[in-house]
């Protein structure tokens, strides 16, 4: 160690942490504080301190390590409503105290130095944790407390609460997320599943992913998973069976499952694949003959299917291809068809049934060579999430 370059250091005042954030790679087991003060007492420049009659501020961080109570003091205020089992400080340098301490790394250089921030991070962190009994998190962490030393405040940043269930939509004619223009439909099931998690968590708003989804005229009596993202809580615990019960009187969706989840969970929703069942009743345009119906297996097998016109205003026109894997079907009257089929995940069964003007190959109405046309579709069941 150089202790001409620590006295160059001390031409002008610097604090112990400062001092000691700069050899912080020497000593383990003691803080920068108590390094800085070893190191001023190595270099007899102790007596030169303690006959100022006033303490002079640091020239690197202006005194700021003699306030760290107040910036707790800050933080605490700031946290006092907000509930959290996680936490982590950061910490934003104003333009001058960043200039100082590059200028000071050029006289010292930085091989065995801590950015100031670093050190403010960790004893404010550590204070804040043994206040609140709560342990630092760093990958992800409830509440990210930032201390904006530009502006002389503590902003926080509130992560999101995620709940992961399942869902049943028992009713047709409202969509899964809230949609279009306010009004254009009274709810979804975005925001009936939503309303009670955001009166109890007081969130400023919220997201809804699911495993895929079903059609506005349609229900799914299959179980969904789902995760509904709730952003900025101001609480996180909450009575999750109290949801349940709340949600499912409403007699439109059912849930089921309810538990904290994660942003990992989400990818995985997102990225879920599984297998689908659905009924259909399908409508003719003439009366079919029931021996007719035996070359409906030739939907079994693999689907061609372009984008269909219905939604090709927000998809890309492609031309997919996915696999119906069983296929029962059960004729209720002339005109009038019950049809079951399982397939893969993105299996557009409306069109399997129309045809969609020849986009989708075979069809039911290709196959039977009369129109066809689905009037009522159910999900009944949804391969397992795992």
């Amino acid at each position: 160690m150089a202790f001409d370059k620590i006295e160059k250091l001390m031409d002008n005042y610097i604090c112990n942490n400062c001092l000691g954030r700069q050899y912080s790679r020497f000593s383990r087991g003691l803080t920068n504080y108590e390094r800085g003060k070893i190191l001023r007492i190595i270099i007899d420049n102790r007596k030169a301190i303690l006959k100022n009659k006033k303490p002079r501020k640091c020239y690197v961080c202006n005194g700021l390590f003699d306030n760290l109570d107040k910036w707790t003091e800050k933080a605490k205020t700031k946290l006092k409503k907000i509930e959290f089992n996680s936490l982590l400080v950061g910490t934003k340098l104003s333009n001058n105290l960043a200039e100082k301490e590059e200028k000071l790394w050029e006289k010292i250089g930085i091989e065995n130095t801590e950015p100031l921030k670093a050190e403010l991070n960790r004893e404010i962190g550590k204070r804040l944790e043994a206040y609140f009994k709560k342990s630092a998190e760093f990958k992800n962490p409830d509440i990210l407390i930032i201390l904006n030393l530009e502006k002389n405040k503590v902003e926080l940043e509130i992560n999101p609460l995620y709940i992961f269930g399942y869902y049943k939509k028992l009713q047709r004619g409202f969509p899964q997320c809230k949609w279009g223009t306010p009004g254009h439909y009274k709810t979804s099931i975005q925001e009936i599943i939503a309303k009670p998690v955001m009166r109890l968590t007081k969130g400023k708003d919220n997201k809804f992913h699911g495993a895929g989804r079903e059609d506005i005229d349609a229900r799914c009596l299959g179980w969904r998973p789902f995760v509904v993202e709730i952003l900025k809580p101001v609480k996180r615990r909450i009575d999750l069976k109290r949801i349940i019960k709340e949600i499912n009187k409403t007699k439109k969706v059912n849930v089921k499952g309810l538990k904290y989840s994660d942003m990992i969970t989400v990818r995985r929703i997102k990225d879920f694949k599984g297998d689908k069942a659905y009924r259909l009743l399908v409508k003719f345009e003439n009366p079919i003959k029931k021996e007719r119906l035996k070359d409906l297996k030739r939907l079994v097998g693999m689907i061609q299917q372009r984008t269909p016109q219905r939604v090709a205003h927000r998809r890309a026109d492609l031309i997919r291809r996915r696999e119906v894997k069983e296929m029962n079907y059960r004729l209720i009257n002339k005109k009038t068809l019950e049809l079951k089929i399982k397939g893969t995940a993105g299996l557009y069964v409306k069109e399997l049934v129309s045809g969609d003007k020849g986009r989708t190959k075979p069809s039911v109405s290709e196959i039977l060579g009369i129109e066809a046309r689905p009037v009522e579709l159910d999900v009944i069941k949804i391969e397992k999430f795992k």
